[in-house]
């Protein structure tokens, strides 16, 4: 019995060494990645040609590659079908169409369009909930988060965006970061969702206290870095335990 107790305070001592030397890692690539890509603001242009690089590799990044993640992360082997019809549900930008001009680099799409209309989306939240429409409903829904991202970046680069500290810059490098940190953390068989979440939380928690640019962000923006760590981990449990 007391070989038995020394080896589980073995255990628990080196999965808390390990885990400590972690959260001094995910710090370090965090502070990184601060030095080397230093924010930078979008100043408001009024000129409607005038997209930012990064707005437009945030959208169409989102509405190609977020899919295929949520289903790898999510719908074991049947992923690949998954992330096809999820993909497929960007046909939805079909009623652009229906609009004058069909596109507008400064109009937001939440709102405007008939199936981005509120009413639609509650039809999709409905969708997401029942079991034989719930992958294309995720995937309606998914596109709408995309877009809505969209629309806070288009009003932030037009100077129009009410209450800037809530939503500015939801989505931007870092994100990608947290992704691939929680990606490998999720290698470690000992980290488990627990220890993520309270980990992410407790980042964010600390990143209101410090000076670095990086650290200045929108309350948006910490819970969107909550759900990448969350995706990139969850895809990297499912690779792990295959």
């Amino acid at each position: 019995a007391y070989c038995n107790l020394s080896s589980y305070v073995k255990k628990c001592y080196n999965f808390y060494v390990m885990l400590q030397l972690r959260i001094i890692h995910y710090i370090i690539i965090s502070i990184l990645c601060g030095l080397i890509f230093p924010a930078v603001d979008i100043k408001p242009n009024t000129d409607s040609l005038a997209i930012g690089r990064k707005q437009k590799l945030v959208h169409f990044s989102g509405h190609l590659l977020l899919p295929a993640a949520i289903a790898y992360a999510g719908y074991g082997s049947s992923w690949k079908n998954v992330a096809l019809l999820m993909t497929g549900a960007n046909l939805v930008d079909v009623d652009h169409l229906l609009a004058k001009p069909i596109y507008d680099p400064d109009r937001c799409s939440i709102g405007t369009h008939p199936l981005h209309s509120i009413p639609a989306i509650g039809l999709y939240s409905a969708m997401a909930l029942h079991q034989s429409t719930q992958d294309l409903g995720v995937g309606l829904l998914t596109h709408m988060a995309v877009d809505y991202v969209d629309c806070i970046n288009t009003k932030d680069r037009l100077g129009t965006l009410k209450y800037p500290k809530i939503y500015r810059d939801p989505v931007n490098v870092y994100s990608l970061s947290h992704l691939f940190i929680w990606y490998g953390m999720a290698q470690f068989s000992e980290v488990e969702v627990q220890h993520m979440l309270g980990l992410s939380l407790g980042w964010e928690l600390i990143e209101l206290y410090l000076p670095f640019e990086f650290a200045r962000e929108s309350y948006l923006n910490k819970f969107c870095d909550i759900f990448f760590n969350s995706l990139g981990f969850y895809m990297g449990k499912r690779n792990f335990t295959h």
